[in-house]
């Protein structure tokens, strides 16, 4: 079999065609995107009062709603389930899953990334507030060390004044006890000049009794003197 040869105005049909399909493939492409859309999770399931669909309706089951299966019939697909109200009745068993549907799993997963979002609230607020007490603590840390650092001042005071105060109790008994010999010094000195006292009144006493005896016997012998010249005096 031999090549088929293309005449070169054939050639940029060809090519020409070949582009505008593929321009036309990528808008359809685009507009099938444009279009797309994802089938909603919420549809509903008819529970029956037997396995076929001629049977009445006895509730409408909504997706997420949860039942218990009482019996699984294999050959008509159908199960015996029981609502949270006491409902029985049968639906297919295909519609039944084991897990929550997708929606309230993202109901679920919503209402924890709400809880989730008010406890990061709570503890950014329990976060503000333990900073603000640590903060407190710190200004009340500070406050008890310049008033420790106070009272350790004043017990160096305190120490420097007992000790000063037992200087002062030291030198008061050494004064008390050189007033005490002062004292006695001074007693042993009155006694002393009582004792001179005495002593000097006895001298004087003495002292006037020996002049008054001196001048007593110049007169006797003045006056034996005076007697004897008058007697010498007569016998001339």
């Amino acid at each position: 079999m031999y090549p088929v040869q293309l005449h070169p105005g054939t050639r940029a049909t060809h090519f020409v065609l070949l582009t505008f399909m593929l321009i036309l493939s990528l808008i359809m492409a685009g507009n099938a995107d444009a279009a797309r859309k994802y089938i909603t999770d919420e549809f509903e399931v008819t529970m029956r009062s037997g396995t076929s669909t001629s049977n009445s309706i006895v509730k409408i089951l909504k997706s997420g709603d949860a039942v218990e299966v009482l019996e699984e019939d294999l050959a008509s697909q159908y199960s015996l389930v029981e609502t949270n109200e006491g409902k029985k009745g049968y639906v297919l068993s295909r519609f039944l899953k084991n897990t929550p549907s997708a929606r309230e799993q993202l109901i679920k997963l919503q209402e924890k990334s709400e809880q989730q979002k008010q406890t990061v609230a709570s503890l950014r607020d329990e976060i503000k507030r333990l900073k603000s007490e640590l903060s407190s603590k710190q200004k009340d840390n500070e406050s008890l060390k310049n008033t420790l650092q106070a009272s350790e001042n004043e017990l160096d005071q305190v120490r420097t004044a007992s000790e000063n105060t037992l200087n002062i109790l030291e030198d008061n008994n050494r004064l008390q006890a050189i007033v005490e010999t002062l004292r006695d010094e001074k007693q042993s000195l009155s006694d002393e000049n009582d004792s001179l006292k005495d002593s000097t009144k006895m001298d004087w006493f003495i002292r006037g009794a020996a002049v008054s005896i001196i001048a007593f016997l110049l007169g006797i012998i003045v006056t034996r003197i005076r007697w004897r010249k008058q007697d010498n005096w007569g016998s001339y």
